[in-house]
């Protein structure tokens, strides 16, 4: 019996262990995505190119002021490695808003299934910059219904111009019948061009990924820098050597009439003494 009871506990020990180590995973993954939510980074979520989903990115950088213009370069440049036909820049502005303070956009259209790793490695290049992400949006709006209806609608015209080119061609019509007929063969041409073109706009929808990147030194916190530190450190004492400066200005200001004041009282007694010696009487004897 007990060798029984031996062999059993040495088969149930590796599930138990199996099952102890299932336990721990999930503390674990939980840890990591702890630390990763308190990094403050992004989501790493991969958005599936849907079929009739058009997606649209627009990401918003916080930099130093005197890096975003580099980095703007370097975000128009992998564009421009990509090739024309997987990227294109359709848009570029920078402002140079006072001292230390920048907003910059680039716009481009993406290739659908290039768009989310050039939003990634463009926020590498903003980490490398020591910038970082302020937000992220990413929206999509299903092309697909349209898709179809365009479709839809240009096959029913195309049936309609069939038919009524099959009537046209019978023999014995009048020339009134034959003068509709043209007429609404003319509609149906122009009905055929309308569902191709809305179809055409859907496809280049879908063939272009739109995406903006904003960059601003708005909420940009720089850490230290020795050189920074210094001119603040110079600009303070400045503002303290003016202040003292216009108190020394001031306090001279008052000093003058006051002491104008005080000269004119002490003449002012001798006199009045000496006055006052020579017309008061004397003694009686």
């Amino acid at each position: 019996m007990a060798s029984r009871l031996s062999s059993l506990t040495l088969a149930l020990l590796p599930i138990a262990l199996a099952g102890c180590s299932r336990q721990e995973a999930p503390g674990t993954d939980n840890d990591v995505g702890d630390r990763e939510a308190a990094s403050g980074q992004a989501p790493d979520i991969s958005v599936s190119v849907a079929p009739g989903v058009a997606f649209t990115y627009r990401y918003r950088y916080a930099l130093a002021a005197d890096r975003i213009a580099g980095v703007q370069e370097r975000h128009a440049a992998a564009c421009e490695a990509l090739g024309i036909d997987k990227c294109r820049i359709t848009g570029l502005s920078f402002q140079w808003l006072g001292k230390d303070s920048v907003r910059a956009t680039l716009d481009l259209a993406l290739a659908p299934d290039l768009a989310r790793r050039f939003g990634k490695d463009a926020g590498a290049a903003v980490e490398s910059a020591k910038g970082k992400l302020e937000s992220m949006d990413i929206d999509g709006v299903n092309r697909a219904p349209a898709f179809q209806r365009s479709d839809a609608d240009l096959a029913a015209a195309r049936a309609e111009q069939d038919s009524l080119q099959a009537e046209l061609a019978r023999a014995g019509l009048s020339a009134d019948a034959r003068a509709q007929l043209r007429n609404r063969l003319a509609a149906q041409e122009t009905q055929i061009r309308q569902a191709r073109q809305h179809g055409d706009d859907v496809r280049t929808q879908l063939a272009n990924t739109p995406m903006r990147l904003s960059y601003s030194t708005d909420g940009f916190l720089p850490g230290f820098s020795l050189g920074q530190a210094a001119r603040n450190a110079l600009e303070f004492a400045g503002m303290i050597l003016n202040g003292l400066l216009a108190l020394l200005i001031v306090l001279a200001v008052l000093a003058i009439p006051a002491g104008l004041v005080l000269i004119l009282g002490a003449h002012g007694r001798r006199a009045v003494l000496t006055l006052w010696q020579r017309i008061a009487p004397g003694p009686a004897s």
